[in-house]
């Protein structure tokens, strides 16, 4: 891929006012939605089917869909709505499904964040079946399930953009801001379109399979990356959602979406455990099936009650001051010359909380 991006390195100065944001029992959301399930298959996802109304007026429904070990978003504000990721080819019927039954027959956008197939393989099924009035997607789609689906977009005559970090975008009473990927990278995963959707005091963070040196790149060049809830990346990678990366975000909610026993091991406990440091409340696709959150733009209800951390959620979170490596069951300061790759990272904020972890300290940097 060959893409030059803009120069952008200005600061971003949103301020950091108080969030006021609350979690809900089921019950609360059934008054605006009523939910039920798709039949499932042997060996396939389900998601939850919802029934009008879509949502009231002042809200943003957020739908985080129940497709198994991939990843599809369906954001709805004043009557408009938006993909993130397009599942699985497997995916096509559960997806389509799903936005009939909403009385969706319009998409304003489609956001592909890399051709990846658990995030693009029902893409095209939506398009063919759906009216699309932009793509957001770079510019790699060359062969294969992505090279059909760039041509799919072409036939159907859908404006196709690569976003770049800062360009902004409206949907319905929400504000879409475009984040990364801030340069070219070799790893397809890192190229991944990154976004926050705020509306009103609230926002959402997306930022698909993108790992932590993507992550850092964003924190580095003053990307306003706050949100209120977090699409855990990669489907909850310890590869991704990295220390800085989180206390950047520092998101009440999390939403990992992942398969039952997926494979891969998703979500990884390390990142599980960064999420519990945040003292983040989560919600997990495998777990919950879809999940849905409401903002009236003050505060975020869920339809499901997520896993709660084991330590309150604070506006400004307790820097680590020392660094374990999972493998050698030391650690070390964070000025260390053998510090661990991220995905093998642990934070700690004191000596005992390390030492009590069972980890001894590092001879060379002598953490005490």
């Amino acid at each position: 891929m060959t893409r030059k991006h803009k120069e952008f390195m200005q600061e971003n100065n949103r301020g950091a006012g108080n969030r006021r944001i609350t979690v809900v029992a089921a019950l609360a959301i059934f008054f605006v939605f009523c939910t039920s399930l798709f039949s499932s298959c042997a060996g396939q996802s389900t998601a939850s089917s919802v029934a009008a109304p879509l949502q009231a007026d002042g809200e943003l429904s957020v739908h985080f869909l129940d497709v198994g070990q991939a990843d599809c978003t369906l954001l709805v504000s004043a009557g408009e709505a938006m993909l993130v990721d397009a599942g699985n080819r497997d995916d096509s019927d559960l997806i389509t499904g799903y936005l009939d039954e909403l009385g969706i027959e319009r998409l304003k956008y489609i956001v592909f964040t890399h051709p990846h197939e658990d995030h693009i393989g029902s893409g095209q099924a939506v398009i063919e079946r759906f009216a699309v009035e932009k793509v957001f997607m770079l510019d790699e789609y060359d062969d294969g399930i992505e090279g059909q689906l760039k041509l799919a977009i072409d036939q159907k005559g859908i404006p196709a953009e690569a976003p770049m970090p800062k360009d902004t975008a409206q949907l319905g009473e929400c504000s879409v801001e475009f984040l990364g990927p801030v340069r070219d990278y070799d790893d397809t995963n890192d190229d991944s379109i990154c976004l926050r959707v705020r509306h009103g005091e609230n926002s959402f963070l997306f930022t698909g399979d993108a790992g932590s040196g993507a992550e850092r790149d964003m924190i580095e060049a003053g990307l306003g990356l706050e949100a209120d809830v977090l699409q855990a990346g990669h489907h909850g990678s310890s590869a991704s959602n990295s220390y800085y990366f989180l206390r950047s975000a520092n998101p009440a909610y999390v939403v990992v979406s992942c398969g039952k026993d997926n494979m891969y091991g998703h979500p990884h406990e390390e990142a599980l455990s960064r999420f519990n440091d945040l003292g983040a409340e989560v919600f997990r696709t495998d777990v919950q099936g879809t999940v849905i959150a409401v903002s009236d733009g003050m505060e975020i209800a869920f339809n499901v009650e997520g896993k709660k951390a084991d330590r309150p959620y604070t506006e400004e979170p307790e820097e680590a001051a020392y660094i374990g490596n999972l493998n050698s069951k030391k650690y070390h300061l964070p000025t260390c010359g053998g510090l661990p790759k991220e995905e093998n990272r642990v934070y700690f904020t004191s000596v005992d909380a390390a030492e009590k972890a069972g980890y001894e300290p590092c001879g060379n940097c002598n953490p005490h």
